[in-house]
């Protein structure tokens, strides 16, 4: 029943976001009167649509107090080149504001007047410019032949992440994401989510699982995705913590150390011994002091 649930889900995504592939993005002042919402990607084409009604005067501001357009019967009075680099850029019924900046963001008021000078529509548009999410990257480490991890990241703003396992979803990182139970039930393992960042997202897997593991990642103005084929870590050992590395190191270290101590210091020795005075031998030695003494003795009784 989840699974079905889930098949659903996915389609309605994909259709809710048909929408967001490179290109110019537009927004609509020429709705009825109301707050509307709009968003633009950094660098990408923004175009305003504004109301095409004869012999009427428009004024649009953006958060109260820059004026971007003044137009009176369809002529362009005052145009913030801030906004908008050239008058070309206002044609009947669309103003290009050019490649979207963040300082484009903000609130935009529109207000239309009569011949009459009586306020006929006023228009409120919330437009916010975010960076586009960037194609993600994707990774498997194992941590042992039972479990592994996997991690999607993203740059951009308010990043969306969705993991599927052969079309099966995973996590979903928004207010839509598996339970605990849920995952429990499809891979025997938990996911935990980067709360920190709305840019990383990891998951706890069974080592053994297998199958394309696609990421896919969306915003209000981009989505991208990419796809790693999963490998089992049946005959993956676990790796060698660094710590033990590094103690392994320094033993080695030390004992190579410990050895040219004992090298230096037994060459010094055999230089002393070959390069000291020379000595007689011990039974030569012995006998001419023998010899010696005879003589003196002799001496004496002579005396």
């Amino acid at each position: 029943m989840w699974q079905t649930m889930i098949f659903i889900n996915l389609i309605i995504t994909a259709l809710t976001t048909t929408a967001l592939g490179k290109g110019s993005f537009e927004c609509s002042f020429s709705e009825p009167t109301g707050d509307q919402q709009c968003f633009g990607a950094v660098g990408q084409p923004l175009l305003f649509h504004l109301p095409t009604t004869a012999d009427t005067n428009m004024k649009l501001t953006k958060d109260d107090k820059y004026m971007i357009l003044k137009v009176d019967k369809n002529q362009i009075v005052s145009l913030n080149k801030e906004y908008v680099n050239q008058s070309e850029n206002v044609t009947p019924g669309t103003l290009n504001l050019g490649n979207a900046m963040k300082r484009h963001s903000g609130d935009y008021m529109l207000e239309e007047f009569g011949s009459n000078g009586t306020l006929v529509k006023k228009i409120n548009v919330h437009l916010e410019i975010r960076v586009p999410a960037s194609k993600p990257d994707v990774s498997q480490t194992c941590l042992s032949p039972e479990q592994m991890s996997v991690s999607c990241s993203s740059d951009g703003e308010g990043v969306e992440f969705i993991l599927t396992l052969d079309g099966q979803l995973l996590i979903r990182s928004r207010d839509h994401s598996l339970s605990p139970a849920d995952m429990q039930s499809l891979t025997g393992s938990t996911a935990e989510q980067n709360k920190s960042s709305i840019s990383n997202i990891t998951i706890s897997l069974h080592g053994q699982l297998t199958g394309n593991l696609m990421c896919n990642v969306q915003n209000n103005v981009s989505r991208d995705q990419t796809v790693i084929h999963l490998k089992s870590c049946k005959d993956l050992s676990s790796p060698i913590p660094v710590v033990t590395v590094a103690v392994i190191a320094s033993a080695v270290i030390l004992l190579l150390l410990v050895a040219l101590w004992f090298g230096i210091r037994n060459h010094h020795r055999k230089s002393r011994s070959t390069t000291g005075p020379t000595t007689i031998n011990g039974s030569h030695c012995e006998d001419e002091i023998v010899y010696t003494d005879v003589r003196v003795i002799r001496d004496m009784k002579k005396t």
